[in-house]
Order: C-alpha cells, then sequence, then structure tokens
C-alpha cells in the first residue's frame, strides 16, 4: 500500500522542499543524534547525508514511512509542510521513536487545537531551534522555520533557540 493510500489524500509538490545544506548541517550538529536513527523523507540526502549508518525512507523511492515499523532512537527530517497531513506524519513518527526532530514552520503546528491535543497525548515539544523565514531559507512560503524536537513521554517545558551563523563562521567554518 502506498503513502497515497495509507494518508487517504494527495502529495501535494508544494508540500516538499529541499532543506538547505547550512541548516541540514545544523539540525544534525545541535540535536547530536545517537543510537538508531531513522530518516523518513530523504529526498536529496541533504539531512542523510549527516547521519552516516542511518536508516531512511522515502516514498518516491519505494519506501513508505508509513510501512515503516521498527523502533529507533531518533527521527530526524524535513517532512511534508502539509497541515492537514503533519498530524498523521507526527503521530506514526510518535509509534515508532523515542525523539523527533522535524524542520517545520513552527505556526503551522500550532495552529490547530487538535493537533496539540493529538501530540500532547504521546509527548511534547522539548526545544525549538529557528532558523529564519522560509523565504530566506529559499521555501516557497515566508513563515518561521524552525526543528522542533519532540520526545515521546516528555511533558516538561519547552526551550527554543536561534540559530547564529556568526558561530560557524567564528569556528571557521
Amino acid at each position: 500500500m502506498s503513502q497515497l493510500q495509507l494518508l487517504q489524500q494527495a502529495l501535494n509538490p508544494g508540500d516538499v522542499v529541499d532543506t538547505p545544506d547550512w541548516v541540514a548541517r545544523d539540525m544534525v550538529a545541535w540535536f547530536s543524534p545517537t543510537g538508531k536513527i531513522l530518516e523518513p523523507c530523504r529526498g536529496n540526502d541533504a539531512i542523510y547525508k549527516y547521519l552516516p549508518g542511518a536508516e531512511w525512507c522515502e516514498i518516491a523511492m519505494g519506501r513508505d514511512f508509513f510501512q515503516w515499523t521498527t523502533q529507533v532512537d531518533w527521527i530526524i527530517s524535513n517532512p511534508p509542510f502539509g497541515r492537514e497531513m503533519f498530524g498523521d506524519w507526527l503521530e506514526h513518527s510518535f509509534e515508532v521513536a523515542k525523539n523527533i526532530v522535524y524542520l517545520y514552520p513552527p505556526g503551522f503546528f500550532f495552529s490547530a487545537g487538535s493537533r496539540l491535543e493529538r501530540c500532547r497525548k504521546d509527548g511534547w515539544l522539548r526545544h525549538i531551534r529557528f532558523y529564519g523565514n522560509g523565504s530566506a531559507l529559499g521555501f516557497p512560503m515566508g513563515n518561521p522555520i524552525a526543528a522542533m524536537h519532540f520526545i515521546r513521554g516528555y511533558y516538561g517545558a519547552s526551550s527554543w533557540s536561534w540559530y547564529n551563523e556568526q558561530t560557524y563562521k567564528t569556528k571557521g567554518e
């Protein structure tokens, strides 16, 4: 069964946006995933290339994330941006992973009470790392974009940080 059949909705090409290399590199460095890792939206390998030994899914390559059932320690990815789809995406992520990091517009996540309640039953948001407005990242929107770290079974406070390009420049990168 394909992802389209599992979700019962068509994928919107506008929901697929390539992750800038600097964002992918920072996401992996900042959250430092360890153990068994899954990249469920491999796409053009932007994030995956920074995750040596990670498992992967990519619907366009015949590996449907919604058919993945093996437990992993971490999921880190840039999932489809569709607001309607993200609730299903996050729910399945909580079924297979303890830690979940998704590059996503936080406003989309926080814009629906039902989505918040659905997420809160499984765990909560531990950290939000902001990267800037979507248009500055080459995304087809002006909404803020952030890496959002969810933890299954976590119900504590959420923290946040901003990516600071100068931090990397001073390290010689």
